[in-house]
């Protein structure tokens, strides 16, 4: 019952106010229909039509970083809670969802399978992509210039083997995180011997909530797809037909993503063979509107390019460079 639901609002360390209610996994529907969230953008009514939900079932996460990061990453031989980080009551290594093209093109068959079922369908090829443009899918980061890639399935399994005392660890519903104009859906990772989690429920297996975990593959229900809506989608059961009208001007609203976070003790380190860390990093552009930390991360793309070869000489792993 949302009158029984519990907010606490702060300050995140980027300085950026922030609604969080623990435990639970909110549809939009639940926020809109919440008396306590009070969110310009979610109670925004000329939203222009679009598809959803849209169910993604994503193998991938990505974890990006900047230039100190990325060297200290591979100095540790893996992933750890930056030292800033070590003094924070939840010590979380995060982790965000990786969607590619062919995840974007499965959620847009699942979608007109769901609304037209067997029937023959017209529809505008790639129509989806007019749509999923909020930062979950774009290749550009607010974080960095280096993206770490992985299977969800061999990052638990690392996981697993280092920390959780050769038993599979634990996935739970961490939270719902409001923003300005930015839902999260944090998922939670834990060795199954440490309690201290036991009170948050566990991450369902299937696709019936807004978001889960099965086979190797996080299934999430999107809500909200576009942070900047400049399409209209035009849905006709009749003809029948679906495409994305382009619109005149642009309608701001809320956008929503996954993130999972994984417990992390102050002197653990999430160990990855050498070979397999930098086959995993790619670069990328930063965003003009971004958290970095160290305006000395702020480089473009060739600069990055460059990093990253000068860290293959220095770790030895040149032979793997793609030139």
């Amino acid at each position: 019952m949302a009158s029984n639901r519990h907010w606490t609002v702060y300050e995140n360390s980027r300085g950026y106010q922030v609604m969080r209610c623990e435990g639970e996994h909110l549809s939009l529907v639940e926020l809109k229909d919440d008396p306590v969230v009070d969110n310009h953008y979610l109670r925004k009514r000329n939203i222009p039509r679009y598809p959803k939900p849209l169910l993604f079932h994503i193998p991938n996460v990505c974890h990006v970083t900047g230039v100190k990061g990325l060297w200290g990453i591979f100095n540790d031989g893996g992933f750890r809670i930056p030292d800033h980080d070590v003094n924070d009551v939840d010590n979380f290594l995060w982790w965000s969802l990786s969607v590619t093209t062919e995840d974007i093109e499965d959620a847009e068959q699942n979608f007109l399978e769901v609304q037209f079922q067997d029937q023959e369908v017209y529809s505008q090829q790639g129509f989806l992509e007019k749509f999923t443009t909020s930062p979950a899918f774009q290749n550009e980061s607010r974080y960095g210039n280096f993206r770490f890639t992985l299977p969800l399935r061999e990052l638990l399994s690392l996981y697993a083997r280092q920390f959780c005392r050769r038993s599979a660890p634990v996935l739970r519903v961490l939270d719902t995180k409001i923003y300005k104009s930015e839902i999260v859906y944090s998922v939670l990772v834990h060795p199954r011997h440490i309690r201290y989690y036991s009170h948050y429920p566990r991450l369902p297996s299937n696709d019936d909530d807004v978001c889960g975990y099965s086979q190797g593959n996080m299934s999430w229900s999107c809500q909200a797809p576009s942070k900047a809506h400049g399409h209209k989608l035009v849905l006709d059961r009749e003809q029948p037909e679906v495409y994305a009208k382009e619109l005149k001007g642009e309608e701001y609203y809320v956008w929503d993503h996954v993130a999972v976070a994984f417990h992390m003790e102050p002197h653990w380190t999430l160990k990855v063979d050498p070979e397999r860390l930098y086959s995993s990093v790619t670069v990328c552009e930063v965003t003009e509107l971004n958290l970095l930390m160290d305006s000395d991360d702020e480089i473009d793309e060739d600069d990055a390019s460059v990093i990253l070869e000068n860290l293959a000489i220095e770790h030895d792993l040149i032979h793997q460079y793609d030139y």
